[in-house]
């Protein structure tokens, strides 16, 4: 008797998934008729308006430039200096245009890192001053040969150093 009162109650509940699934299969066929309306409206918006989206996309680009180049030439650097900065030390630099709507993208160093992080430290020496300020001058003479200081500022440094070795 059991057995028979389940069977009787299967093909009803058999009825409502039915039901409920034929709802389910209408609503998604709803939304998804929506969502391609809005999808069209979109992009026929985006069509109409792309020459005003093109505009001002390159004038935010155009005006940036303009105010990294005053920067640039406010601190009385060349565009040569400015890739010379340490940030751009041992990258690959690209700059793609249209391909990628004025995209700069920079590349992961090559070679060994200036400063290595992982690297155990190893027993503190004490240097001797006279080979400390000597190699202050070699660095300083090394920056002059690279253009990276101007003659005076290397003859102000020189001068600092060779205060503090007679001291």
């Amino acid at each position: 008797m059991m057995n028979k009162a389940h069977n009787l109650s299967q093909p009803q509940d058999g009825i409502f998934r039915g039901v409920l699934l034929t709802y389910f299969i209408i609503l998604f066929h709803v939304v998804l008729i929506l969502g391609l309306g809005v999808i069209i409206l979109f992009f026929r918006s985006v069509i109409n308006y792309l020459p005003w989206i093109l505009a001002i996309g390159g004038g935010v680009i155009v005006g940036l430039w303009y105010l990294w180049w005053q920067r640039v030439k406010k601190q009385g650097k060349r565009l040569g200096d400015a890739f010379k900065d340490p940030v751009f030390h041992g990258r690959t630099v690209e700059v793609t245009l249209l391909g990628g709507l004025a995209s700069l993208r920079l590349g992961q160093p090559q070679g060994p890192l200036s400063i290595d992080y992982s690297a155990p430290e190893g027993p503190r020496q004490i240097v001797d001053p006279g080979t400390a300020y000597a190699a202050e001058l070699v660095n300083l003479a090394h920056l002059l040969k690279q253009d990276l200081i101007t003659k005076d500022e290397f003859l102000k440094a020189k001068k600092e150093i060779m205060r503090k070795w007679e001291n």
